[in-house]
């Protein structure tokens, strides 16, 4: 099962670090804790394996 998403500040630079399922480690630099948090929470979530949704029509 993989680890929960990690945010960490090194030289500063805020480092998000994701363990795949194959066991990898994903790693992504952002410029602010934010962007590092914010993005943290969108690779997290679970995939659906269904196909994107088209986006929504205005009125």
């Amino acid at each position: 099962m993989p680890q929960r998403p990690t945010v960490t500040q090194e030289n500063d630079v805020w480092v998000l670090r994701i363990e795949k399922d194959n066991g990898k480690m994903q790693e992504y630099r952002c410029a602010t804790e934010n962007q590092a948090r914010q993005l943290a929470m969108v690779l997290s979530k679970p995939d659906t394996g269904g196909p994107p949704r088209a986006p929504a029509e205005s009125r």
